[in-house]
């Protein structure tokens, strides 16, 4: 495939350098040639005039299993919102399940994400079914079921995660010390990443705290659960002395700002803390249930903002810092970055290509970084391409 005259390439590289009518080469799904007006040599061809052509977008926190709950349990704190959605789950089919998840993805290929991670615990085989047919990069968890995920995703294509859910929340989501153990145990033997939700919410601390003597990240400290391939969601309830341990062990972070503002979690997750401590942060939309979609240009541009407002300080977070959290930095946190992530020469062919619309002009390569944080909606993108193959093209899906 040749993506030829593209008007910009924000190609996320070391650099972070942004090209102006470029072309940019694929073979057997990599990145092998980038530079101006290239030769043709007979294959696809795909035009990027009048388009930005950047790496698909990556989005390191959802539940697709729960969509089917979009906008039906609004303006509710979280621990009764858990309730709600438990008994409502409880109802779910497994062809229910599977509808959602595959509208999902459709979702987020839409949006211009390539990768995603999904963490749902329910009717594990169907969810797997339609992540192996949803064109996407996926990583996959369901927590009450990590030996079995283990096993059932063996040569499947899709990256199997453990899961703890969450520690001393709601009754029917917390773990155990044991469950912990044990995810810790398989992490090793299968060098897997692990997630859990945590310092989500000020009850959560106050219960952890009752509970075992120490705030939650002590506690996962204590329990050896820390480690490099601990993915971490939320982290908006944090001392000083947690954000330390976190980065000393290594740990990643991913941040979902809207889910956090929609369930009224309190607070504001402490980003510029841990960038100054050298923690890897990520960014994540979360269910389209506390979204409520899975647009991540949206996400991004509510991050840069709220922590804009919340500092008093309009530079406390550049657009490209955000931008980096939704593309190299999620391949960080994932694992992926050597893989995907930026637009360099040997890298998996996962691109997005969006048009330049009125409401991206002027667009030059000084303000494109901008544009595509504030300005960009999810519905601008026209081309989605995963490991070279075409995907959506001109906005309808390619069967």
């Amino acid at each position: 495939m040749l993506i030829q005259n593209c008007a910009f390439a924000v190609t996320q590289n070391k650099k972070r350098e942004v090209l102006e009518n470029v072309d940019v080469r694929i073979k057997e799904g990599r990145i092998v040639e980038i530079g101006k007006k290239l030769s043709e040599k007979g294959e696809e061809m795909l035009k990027g005039q009048g388009k930005i052509l950047l790496p698909g977008l990556i989005n390191a926190h959802t539940h697709l299993g729960m969509g089917s709950l979009r906008g039906l349990y609004d303006d509710q704190e979280l621990d009764e919102w858990l309730g709600y959605i438990k008994a409502a789950e409880g109802k779910f089919t497994a062809e229910e399940v599977g509808e959602s998840v595959k509208r999902g993805c459709q979702e987020s290929l839409r949006f211009g994400t390539t990768t995603l991670f999904d963490s749902y615990r329910l009717f594990p085989e169907k969810v797997k079914k339609v992540l192996q047919e949803s064109k996407l990069r996926v990583f996959y968890s369901a927590s009450k079921s990590n030996k079995k995920i283990v096993e059932l995703l063996k040569g499947s294509g899709i990256t199997p995660v453990l899961s703890a859910h969450s520690v001393h929340t709601h009754k029917e989501y917390s773990e155990d010390e044991a469950t912990l153990k044990e995810i810790q145990a398989l992490s090793k033997k299968h060098t897997l990443l692990k997630m859990m939700h945590i310092g989500e919410t000020r009850l959560e601390r106050f219960k952890t705290l009752e509970a075992t003597g120490k705030l939650p990240i002590e506690y996962l400290e204590s329990l050896g659960f820390l480690d490099e391939k601990a993915l971490l969601i939320h982290c908006i309830w944090l001392t000083k002395a947690e954000l330390k341990l976190i980065a000393k062990r290594g740990a990643k972070v991913i941040h979902c700002p809207i889910s956090n503002m929609k369930t009224s979690s309190g607070g504001v997750m402490p980003l510029l803390e841990m960038w100054a401590a050298g923690v890897t942060v990520g960014l994540g939309t979360d269910s389209v249930v506390s979204n409520n979609n899975l647009d991540m240009f949206e996400e991004m541009k509510v991050c840069a903002l709220l922590h804009k407002q919340h500092r008093w300080d309009p530079a406390a977070v550049s657009a490209q810092k955000v931008l980096d959290m939704a593309t190299v930095e999620n391949a960080k946190c994932l694992g992926i970055e050597k893989e995907v992530g930026s637009i360099e020469l040997g890298k998996k062919a996962d691109l997005i290509l969006l048009n330049i619309g009125l409401h991206l002009e002027p667009c030059t390569k000084k303000n494109v970084v901008s544009h595509l944080v504030y300005a960009v909606q999810g519905s601008d993108i026209n081309d989605v391409i995963v490991e070279g193959k075409s995907v959506l093209r001109d906005q309808k899906f390619v069967e």
